[in-house]
């Protein structure tokens, strides 16, 4: 079980990426104004980043949970900040698009993806 969930928990990660990558791209070929909501392809790109995301630190913590070592290891406490960060971001990053702010959107999806990619390095490369 543990095997599946590290490989589920590695794949899940990509697709974070991958869909953080998708949004900043939503963000950037955005309107210059306001817009009435969020819709169509551009909410499920936006949730289904903020879901992954939030799937992928959940699977971290269980995998925590096999290895109570790692509880007080940084790249640990790097998941949690990202864990909590990213969703808030992404509420920012939304509204921001919603309200026409392309700038503030555009920066908070930049915000957003280089937690992802920090995140994707530490927890690959566990420099410390």
């Amino acid at each position: 079980m543990y095997e599946t969930l590290v490989k589920a928990h590695g794949g899940l990660a990509m697709l974070a990426l991958l869909l953080s990558l998708g949004w900043t791209g939503v963000a950037l070929a955005g309107p210059s104004g306001a817009v009435a909501a969020v819709a169509g392809w551009r909410k499920a790109v936006y949730v289904g980043a903020v879901a992954i995301v939030s799937l992928v630190g959940l699977l971290g913590l269980g995998l925590v949970g096999f290895n109570p070592d790692w509880a007080g290891q940084i790249f640990t406490w790097v998941g949690i900040v990202v864990l909590v960060a990213y969703p808030i971001l992404g509420a920012k990053s939304r509204r921001a698009y919603a309200s026409g702010e392309k700038g503030t959107a555009i920066g908070l999806s930049i915000a957003m993806l280089a937690l992802v990619v920090l995140a994707y390095f530490v927890m690959t490369a566990k420099p410390f």
